[in-house]
């Protein structure tokens, strides 16, 4: 069995990363889920996170997951503490980070972005959920911070993927999303609907928090238009989860 991943390109060898799709053809009911989401019991998520484990050639044990909720809860990742982000129930936070190699951070998305780090200079690693409420929240600069605390990161030494997500042409959002967030990001299609790039949105965080535009790759792939995404804002209950994982060999 053949998963197709897609793969960052900003990343050097020694960083194992990707964002897993759909892959209908080897999952054709529900598609490959990392998460249990509405469509899933606990049992097949297992065996679709042993499917990830071995394309990518870990342990199952190595992938770390969370409980997400759209905040900006962060959480480090040691070898004293791992086993709780390995087997449901899960953490709940919307970011993780680690030094600790042979860990895969994995970062469940149907829309949202995930965000992943890497500071070469200190060898650690991080894994960011950042939909809307997590971009408003400004995820990424707290997650900056927090690799700066823990591992000494300097911003414009990290190498910076902003995963598939939902692209700024699809993502219709209300007044009760916009009032967030201001131009290019935002643009206004009617008296009562805008709509939003979260990626760009992201991308600009980045580079405020002084990661360097050449260290930061923005994926094309939009998950609302594209069906080898999972898209929950396209499918609805019937949406998997896709992640965007990244480890240190």
């Amino acid at each position: 069995m053949t998963l197709r991943i897609e793969q960052p390109h900003i990343f050097p060898h020694n960083i194992v990363a990707g964002v897993t799709e759909r892959n209908t053809e080897l999952f054709p009911e529900t598609g490959l889920s990392l998460l249990k989401a509405q469509i899933l019991t606990g049992e097949e998520a297992e065996q679709h996170r042993f499917h990830l484990a071995k394309a990518i050639g870990v342990e199952r044990d190595a992938l770390k997951f969370q409980r997400q909720v759209h905040g900006t809860e962060l959480r480090f990742l040691a070898n004293d503490n791992h086993e709780r982000n390995t087997y449901e129930p899960f953490n709940e936070s919307d970011g993780m980070m680690t030094a600790t190699r042979g860990f895969v951070l994995c970062v469940g998305i149907a829309d949202c972005a995930g965000v992943l780090l890497y500071d070469a200079e200190n060898g650690a690693i991080a894994g960011l959920h950042s939909g809307w409420k997590g971009t408003h929240g400004n995820i990424v600069r707290g997650g900056i911070e927090e690799m700066h605390k823990r591992f000494g990161t300097n911003a414009a030494s990290l190498l910076a993927y902003i995963s598939p997500c939902a692209s700024g042409e699809r993502y219709i959002v209300r007044e009760d999303v916009a009032q967030f967030f201001t131009a290019p990001a935002l643009s206004r299609i009617n008296a009562q609907e805008y709509t939003f790039d979260n990626r760009l949105r992201i991308k600009e965080q980045l580079l405020e928090c002084g990661v360097l535009p050449e260290h930061c790759e923005v994926a094309p792939g939009c998950t609302i238009s594209e069906e080898r995404y999972h898209s929950h804002r396209r499918d609805g209950s019937a949406a998997g989860r896709m992640v965007a994982f990244i480890g240190m060999k």
